[in-house]
């Protein structure tokens, strides 16, 4: 199965409150551009995981003008400081309770996308994720471990 964490496209400047800020323009290119190399690679996802952050809803949105997402769940666990073996703990057992799922896209924030390939992988690879690139991860049901497969930068 395969597993695509994103952070979101380029945001406006730290001048409003951090949850309200809005893509630029470049981020929202950005974005679009990610949801064709995502089509091209995984051509639907079944389930996206996406902060409430404003930036991020708007990331996933901009996604999928070219990429199908099947259902969303918009979550506080994935926004920037959230805590990563908790919310690699919800995955396991999501995956285990749905096998229908084949690919999953989490749409979140630095330094979150960071930790969560670090516990998902179980060890560091600690990436710097450019504003809407994507760590592709294979993940292996039998064994609850991923694997670094690829990472995309628009």
């Amino acid at each position: 199965m395969q597993i695509f964490i994103m952070r979101h496209g380029e945001a406006q400047s730290r001048f409003s409150q951090d949850a309200s800020r809005e893509l630029t323009s470049l981020g929202q290119a950005e974005s679009v551009a990610t949801g064709r190399w995502l089509l091209q690679t995984a051509n639907e996802v079944d389930l996206a995981i996406v902060s409430p952050y404003t930036r991020a809803r708007q990331t996933l949105k901009a996604v999928q003008q070219h990429l199908p997402v099947n259902e969303v769940i918009q979550t506080e666990e994935v926004t920037p400081y959230g805590d990563a073996s908790d919310f690699s703990d919800y995955c396991h057992a999501l995956i285990e309770t749905r096998p229908q799922i084949n690919a999953i896209l989490i749409v979140s924030h630095m330094p979150f996308v960071s930790a969560l390939v670090d516990v998902l992988c179980s060890q560091s690879h600690s990436l710097l994720f450019a504003t809407a690139g994507v760590a592709e991860l294979n993940y292996d049901n039998t064994t609850g471990q991923a694997t670094l497969t690829r990472q995309y930068i628009p």
